[in-house]
């Protein structure tokens, strides 16, 4: 086995446990005749391997053993040549055929008989890489493992073209929102939360969910600026339409705006790749003294670099128009000449997004109903009366009225009721 074949797979050729593994087969292969001693080296690499192993296999996709849950890990994963091509659907003849090359070699790996080489080593223990990994599935990479299987290695690379075209590859294929740090970092645990979860403003989602199909089904589309009060959804919006449309293609990259002047950084890195990206700013807004948000309206419409087709710019914020205004913009003390060509400056910011969608604090009925609705889903057994009396109470305390704080009351009074401290 030679796995410096691999032309595609760099980073199964530059695994650390791949390439421990290689070492330990190679000798079982070509030295480690029927009752020749295991020399010591050989020994001590098979359980870092599978100390290694149970490290890197925490979490799995599939039914199988330890070693091919991380084979199609990584075949998954790769972010190479072949892949990238691969999910845009366009692999010429040329790359299929060498990565049947590739493919060979993986197979290889893929199917290492680790039972026997455990009973030379460890007789009668059993040995990590064979044994079936009991990890839930949630498909990722059960189709590699059906492909790995296939014995014909043309087949094979069909496979997972069509994996590849439909699940992606490398981190956008493992995860489906991400924050950008300098690069990209995949979001672990992703909040799950649906529009069903989200109560009154049906007409704003509505708005958002058209404009996010339309881009997701490959037409143009708007950036969105969502603005508006405080705790009325519009985050909470963004994230729902992210995990509607996940399963079509649409991913989404978190960005603080400390980082704002990576963004025409980040839209380089994903333009051409076989998904659709909402960048997302959240909680977005300047102060007249700073001068980003200038260099974001250039990013936005009218910079010399187009924004690529599968990006689009969704952003959350309290003001309507991004940058702080004051009385003092209205008139002549700041020493500026042309006041009002300083106003449309700031403003315009605001403008450059296509679609404008407005959440309002809701009013006392909508409130109730907010209130009623969360704590039917939280199973909160209250009496109606009572609840809504309870959250009028609530909502006279807080500084205003919203979708969070409904939220926050009815985890008040179910934590409260639950301890047996009626109000």
């Amino acid at each position: 086995m030679n796995i410096n074949r691999l032309l595609f797979y760099n980073n199964i050729r530059n695994d650390e446990i791949v390439k421990i593994a290689v070492k330990i087969y190679t000798w079982f292969k070509n030295d480690g005749a029927e009752g020749k001693k295991v020399p010591q080296d050989i020994e001590d690499d098979y359980y870092e391997l599978q100390r290694k192993l149970l490290c890197a296999v925490c979490s799995g996709d599939m039914e199988g053993s330890y070693w091919k849950n991380y084979i199609c890990r990584l075949t998954a994963e790769s972010e190479n040549d072949f892949s990238l091509k691969a999910e845009l659907g366009e692999p010429d003849s040329t790359v299929m055929q060498l990565a049947e090359g590739d493919i060979a070699v993986i197979k290889e790996l893929f199917f290492i008989n680790w039972k026997e080489i455990a009973e030379r080593i460890d007789s009668g223990r059993p040995c990590v890489c064979a044994m079936a990994a009991d990890f839930s599935d949630d498909g990722r990479a059960v189709f590699v493992k059906k492909a790995l299987e296939e014995k014909d290695d043309g087949a094979v690379v069909r496979m997972l073209t069509d994996y590849y075209n439909k699940n992606l590859c490398g981190i956008l294929g493992k995860y489906k929102a991400f924050i950008w740090e300098g690069e990209l970092i995949g979001v672990e645990h992703q909040d799950p939360i649906t529009f069903d979860d989200l109560i009154g403003y049906e007409m704003q989602q509505q708005q958002l969910i058209k404009n996010t199909e339309v881009f997701v089904n490959g037409y143009k589309s708007n950036n969105v600026l969502l603005y508006g009060d405080k705790g009325t959804g519009k985050s909470s919006s963004v994230k729902a339409v992210l995990n509607m449309f996940s399963d079509c293609g649409l991913r989404m990259i978190n960005i603080p705006k400390n980082r704002i002047f990576d963004i025409m950084n980040i839209m380089k890195s994903v333009e051409g790749r076989g998904c659709r990206f909402i960048l997302f700013i959240d909680d977005l807004s300047f102060e007249d003294t700073e001068v980003e948000y200038k260099h974001f309206k250039s990013v936005l419409e009218g910079g010399v670099e187009v924004q690529p087709d599968n990006v689009l710019v969704y952003v959350t914020s309290n003001r309507r128009n991004l940058v702080k205004e004051t009385w003092k913009d209205r008139n002549d003390e700041n020493g500026e000449i042309h006041v009002v060509d300083g106003i449309q400056e700031r403003q315009s910011l605001a403008d450059r997004f296509g679609l404008t969608i407005t959440f309002t604090a809701p009013d006392k009925e909508l409130y109730s109903e907010i209130v009623k609705s969360i704590a039917k889903k939280e199973g909160v057994d209250v009496e109606e009366k009572l609840l809504i009396s309870e959250a009028n109470k609530w909502d006279m305390r807080q500084t205003s009225r919203s979708g969070r704080s409904a939220k926050q009351f009815v985890t008040h009074i179910a934590g409260m009721y639950e301890a047996g401290l009626k109000q």
